[in-house]
C-alpha cells in the first residue's frame, strides 16, 4: 500500500468510522439536528454547528494548499458563519463537510509519493504534515462535539 493510501485511510476513519480511538466525526454527529447544532450550552465555546464549518473550512483548506494554492486563512474562512439555522440548513452543512473530506481524499490519493515530502505552499509545512494534521484537528474537534452533544442532551 502506498503512503497515499494509507493517509487516505486515516482521513476516511476519522471522518466516517473505524476510527481506533474511538468516535469519528460523522460518529460524533449522529443525532444532531439543526437545533441542537446551533445551541450553545457553553458561553465562550463554539456551537458544533460552528465546529462542522470549521472541520470543513480545514479539509478544504487544506486540499487547496497542497494544490499549490497560498490560501490566507480570514476569520471567516477559519470559522464560517451559521447564515441559516434551519433543518434545511444544518443538512446543507453537512453535505459541505462531506464533500471537503471526501475532496481531499481524492486529492491526497491523486499525488505522487514524493509530494508527500514537499512544502504544500512555500514557506508552508509538508504536505505530509497537513494531511495528517487535518486528521488530527477534524478528531479533536468530534471530541468537543461528543461533549457539547452531553451538555445539551442530558
Amino acid at each position: 500500500m502506498r503512503e497515499t493510501e494509507r493517509i487516505a485511510d486515516q482521513l476516511k476513519r476519522a471522518f466516517h468510522g473505524d476510527a481506533w480511538h474511538g468516535p469519528s466525526v460523522r460518529e460524533a454527529l449522529e443525532g444532531v439536528t439543526a437545533e441542537i447544532a446551533f445551541a450553545r450550552p457553553l458561553p465562550n465555546a463554539h456551537t458544533i454547528w460552528e465546529l462542522v464549518h470549521h472541520i470543513a473550512a480545514w479539509a478544504d483548506i487544506v486540499r487547496r494548499r497542497i494544490e499549490r494554492e497560498n490560501v490566507k486563512v480570514t476569520g471567516a474562512l477559519d470559522f464560517p458563519p451559521v447564515t441559516d439555522p434551519s433543518e434545511t440548513g444544518w443538512q446543507q452543512s453537512l453535505k459541505r463537510l462531506e464533500t471537503a473530506e471526501s475532496e481531499l481524499r481524492k486529492t491526497a490519493l491523486q499525488i505522487p509519493e514524493s509530494r508527500l515530502e514537499e512544502p504544500a505552499v512555500e514557506g508552508g509545512s509538508l504536505v505530509y504534515v497537513q494531511l495528517h494534521g487535518v486528521v488530527q484537528h477534524s478528531l479533536y474537534h468530534a471530541g468537543q462535539i461528543v461533549l457539547l452533544k452531553k451538555a445539551l442532551l442530558e
